[in-house]
This record gives structure tokens, sequence and C-alpha cells, in this order.
């Protein structure tokens, strides 16, 4: 996922995107490929997905 977080962020070096994944509350850990990630931290980020289901965060089915 290393790539995908680059293309996400529109970063291009590895100490960029793990600055952009702070602001965006982006849980990362560091790979031999730069930083990397997993769906479920991209999810709880933007407070959707299990994670998000256990701490009585709302769904997006909800809100609509």
């Amino acid at each position: 996922m290393p790539g995908q977080l680059r293309e996400l962020s529109g970063k291009t070096t590895p100490s960029a995107v793990r600055r952009w994944a702070r602001t965006q509350n982006i849980r990362i850990k560091d790979g031999a490929n730069g930083p990397w990630t997993t769906l479920d931290a991209l999810n709880e980020s933007l407070g959707v997905g299990v994670v998000a289901r256990r701490s009585e965060s709302y769904r997006p089915d909800e809100v609509i």
C-alpha cells in the first residue's frame, strides 16, 4: 500500500507521506518501501468500518 498512500496524498517522499497521514489521523507503519497502512486504518480515519462501529460512531447509512 505504500504506492497507494503516495497516490492518495499526492506526496512523493516517505517523510511527506508520513506527515500527510498524521494530519489525516491515519495509523501507519514504516516498511522497506516506505510507510504503509491497512484498509481498516484508513476506514477508521474516515469514521467508517468495524473499528468505528465498536466506538459508537455513525455509519454512513445512519446519517442519511
